[in-house]
């Protein structure tokens, strides 16, 4: 299981910095997501910059929209493969 250290959200270009307990790193880049259902309502850089570190670092969440992505998924999704 993987745990968020700490985001720093961008707005500019609709991607979040994760560092995870293990201090690996991603860009999580959500941009494509913004046109889908629940996802727009964070194309307003102001909504889109409230994103938190979920309960006990095992997600990142909007609480006010109600969206939220879970830390194995965003590290298996945004993570280069290690395959040689």
């Amino acid at each position: 299981m993987f745990y968020i250290k700490t985001i720093e959200p961008n707005a500019a270009n609709y991607s979040i910095k994760i560092t995870f307990s293990d201090n690996v790193t991603i860009i999580a880049d959500f941009k494509e997501l913004l046109d889908k259902g629940v996802m727009t309502a964070l194309k307003n850089p102001a909504d889109f910059n409230h994103v938190q570190i979920g309960h006990k670092g095992r997600s990142i969440v909007w609480p006010e929209q109600d969206i939220d992505f879970c830390a194995d998924s965003l590290r298996l999704k945004f993570y280069p493969s290690q395959a040689a």
